[in-house]
Formats: C-alpha cells, sequence, structure tokens
C-alpha cells in the first residue's frame, strides 16, 4: 500500500471551510511569501500561458496574471475556484484567466500545455509526491517555480535532535505528520530535486521563506507590533542566506533548458483547446454545459464558474 492509497486528497470543501480563514492574523507569513514571490517569479522568464497548480482562490494571481496572455488555477476545492472567480472576475470574464477543479494526479492537460508555473503550500497535501511531481511537470515546458515543505530545516533538526528522531529528519522518506484525518507531508529537498532533474529540468535554490514562521503567535501583540519591523528586516535577511536549510518553505526555481517547442500551433486559443481527459488523456469535445471524453465517454460538468473535473 502506498501512501496515496492510505491518505487520500484532503477535502478543502468538508464541513463549509473557506481557505481565505486560515489566512486571517498570519500577516509575517503573507509578507515574506510576497516578499520571495516578487522577486522569484520574474526569473521564471517569459511566458504566454500560465498554470498556478493548486492555486486556490487565486491568492497568488496577482504575481502572473499582468503578464500572462492566459492562465488557469488548477484546484481540488469548489469553494477555493468560486472564490477565485469572485475575486478576478474581469480575467475570468474575458477568458484570460481559467478555473479547473481537478486533482493534481490526473491533470486534465495535455503535455507541454504551458510555458510557466507555481506550485506553492501544495507539497504538503501530496502523499505520493513522485507521482504528483511527474504529472505537474508534464505539462510544463519551460519553468516552474516549486515550494517545497521540507523537514530538516533548522527548527527541524534541532527538535530531532532532542527526540532521537535526527536520521529520520534526514532520511529521504517524507514525514507525515498532523491529525488522523488530515496529514501533511514533508519532505527531504535533495529527494524533490532529485526527482525533478529525472523530469528534465535543471533546479536551483530561490529562496528560504517564512523563517521565523508563527513566531507572532507567540509573543503579546503589542510585542508582535513594535518586533514587526525588526523581524521582518531578519527575514529579508535570511531569504537568501538560508536557502537549503534554514526556513521550513524552500523555493526551488526548475526550468527545461533548452525547453522544447509548444506542440499548440495557436497561442490564441482558449484554455479549453489544451485539455484532455484525465483518465486516457484522449480530447475532448465541449459544449456550454460539459466536457465529453472522445475516447472513454466520460463527460464532465461546468460548474459555475469553473470546469469540474472532480
Amino acid at each position: 500500500m502506498t501512501q496515496a492509497d492510505s491518505y487520500p486528497t484532503i477535502d478543502y470543501d468538508a464541513n463549509g471551510y473557506d481557505y481565505q480563514q486560515y489566512w486571517e492574523g498570519r500577516d509575517y507569513e503573507l509578507w515574506a511569501e510576497d516578499r520571495a514571490l516578487r522577486r522569484l517569479v520574474p526569473r521564471l522568464g517569459a511566458y504566454r500561458w500560465f498554470v498556478d497548480l493548486g492555486g486556490a482562490y487565486g491568492r497568488n494571481a496577482g504575481y502572473y496574471l499582468p503578464q500572462a496572455d492566459r492562465a488557469v488555477i488548477l484546484d481540488y476545492s469548489a469553494t477555493n475556484l468560486t472564490n477565485a472567480a469572485r475575486r478576478h472576475p474581469e480575467a475570468v470574464a474575458s477568458g484570460r484567466l481559467g478555473l479547473v477543479r481537478c486533482d493534481l494526479n490526473a491533470i486534465p492537460f495535455g503535455d507541454l500545455a504551458f510555458d510557466c508555473a507555481m506550485v506553492v503550500r501544495v507539497l504538503h497535501h501530496l502523499p505520493d509526491v513522485e507521482h504528483a511531481l511527474g504529472e505537474m511537470g508534464r505539462i510544463i515546458r519551460g519553468a516552474w517555480l516549486v515550494d517545497v515543505p521540507i523537514k530538516h530545516h533548522l527548527l527541524g533538526l534541532v527538535r530531532g535532535a532532542a527526540t532521537g528522531r535526527l536520521r529520520q529528519i534526514r532520511s529521504a522518506e517524507p514525514l507525515v505528520t498532523g491529525a488522523t484525518d488530515e496529514k501533511y507531508f514533508n519532505f527531504q529537498l535533495t529527494a524533490v530535486r532529485v526527482r525533478l532533474t529525472g523530469l528534465g529540468f535543471q533546479t536551483r535554490l530561490g529562496a528560504s521563506a517564512n523563517n521565523f514562521r508563527r513566531w507572532e503567535s507567540r509573543v503579546p501583540d503589542q510585542v508582535a507590533r513594535y518586533a514587526r519591523p525588526l523581524v521582518q528586516g531578519m527575514e529579508a535577511a535570511t531569504q537568501g542566506l538560508g536557502k537549503g536549510w534554514l526556513g521550513p518553505s524552500q523555493f526551488v526555481l526548475a526550468t527545461r533548458d533548452p525547453a522544447p517547442e509548444s506542440p499548440y500551433a495557436d497561442p490564441d486559443e482558449p484554455f479549453t483547446a489544451r485539455m484532455s481527459c484525465p483518465d486516457c488523456r484522449s480530447p475532448l469535445m465541449f459544449d456550454p454545459e460539459s466536457a465529453a471524453c472522445v475516447g472513454c465517454s466520460r463527460a464532465f460538468p461546468k460548474s459555475g464558474p469553473f470546469w469540474d473535473f472532480v
């Protein structure tokens, strides 16, 4: 039995959960990620087609929408995608931003459909990261920004030494944590980079982010207010110095060099023209209400603003 068999995909729509609520009171984490993404997304290079893998409610769309001719958010949560449509109504209405509900282990797009991509705060939900990275990587012909939650960051190593689990922290196997019904996975950075290399990408470290995560919740509000500039200065200084070891969130730039030619002749076509059946990879026939596979005859509905492949 694989980890994917043991731990099903987390349903973020259960019990009326709204992921936007997660970010309430997390000003430091938002600031830290914003600083990293503002520097790193431009390093992906030129792109016309962009995919935000596990892009939730479009939280990071502001980094790529100004440059992309077409962008697509893939997410498992219907609530997230509905909120993304509310957050970016003009881009969705014009067709510049597509919304697709799917499992990242079975993506309904053809090979090399996108020039560039990002995957942020997603890998910790993926029990079979080897398969998921392969599935995500096959649709990217250029570069992508991969946010890797690592287990061997500085605090993790200290905890591992104190609890006698240092060998487990340093091993290539993922570390599984979390509640009974909601598991999270943290990885060895080298193991993820080796997998990306095997998929045909060259990798380099981009930034160490959230190096002082959760500090705000551990001090009184008044102390946090005065200490925030100091901690933000420390974060800014260590995002480069801490690459590979300091923070729990390590950003990796993965590129194909040279990038293969796009198999799609028309760069101005709608994003649906690049989609395929997630089961058999056959082409899809679209009408306003549904998409039908020409190979296995499966049908997938349009649910409000998004196409539903879950």
